[in-house]
């Protein structure tokens, strides 16, 4: 099958190999169950996808395909990021997971990962984080009364490790 980009109404190229990568999932401990084939096909059901979206789906159903082959075509961070924790459901369809699809979830985790600079996503993480603490804090700081008795009663709480105003 060519590796064209499909009509913007049909399935995008890389949420079209995702599903081929989870049907790849469904092969990994050498069985496709009922239970991943039903899973399959209600998904088949609910996508715009074209004639010939659903015979090369159809097919990898009987038909297993190398995963490598596949993953290299989900370009969008959204379905690539979607891919291990779709595949991990794929896995339990049967009840078990096996090593070799326990293997395979952690390949699909790498790839969709690959190229990413984990630590500066975790130190914009970090920032954003400590400004949406920052920001809540202020919000705080607002309702608090900081005169006459409720202000009093007020800081003598704060002082015992007590903030009325917090969850």
């Amino acid at each position: 099958m060519a590796q064209e980009n499909f009509d913007k109404d049909l399935v995008s190229t890389s949420k079209f190999y995702m599903l081929r990568a989870l049907i790849a999932m469904a092969h990994a401990d050498g069985v496709v169950c009922d239970e991943e084939r039903a899973y399959m096909a209600a998904l088949m059901n609910r996508l715009p996808l074209s004639d010939e979206q659903r015979e090369t789906l159809e097919s990898d159903l009987d038909e297993k395909q190398n995963i490598d082959d596949l993953v290299k075509y989900i370009n969008d961070p959204k379905y690539r990021g979607q891919l291990p924790y779709f595949a991990r459901l794929m896995a339990f369809k049967d009840g078990v997971l096996d090593p070799s699809e326990e293997a395979l979830i952690e390949k699909m985790r790498i790839a969709a990962t690959d190229g990413l600079d984990m630590d500066a996503i975790r130190a914009e993480a970090a920032r954003a984080s400590q400004l949406e603490m920052n920001a809540h804090d202020i919000e705080i700081d607002k309702l608090r009364p900081h005169g006459g008795l409720f202000g009093a009663f007020d800081k003598m709480m704060l002082a015992m490790g007590i903030d009325l105003l917090r969850d």
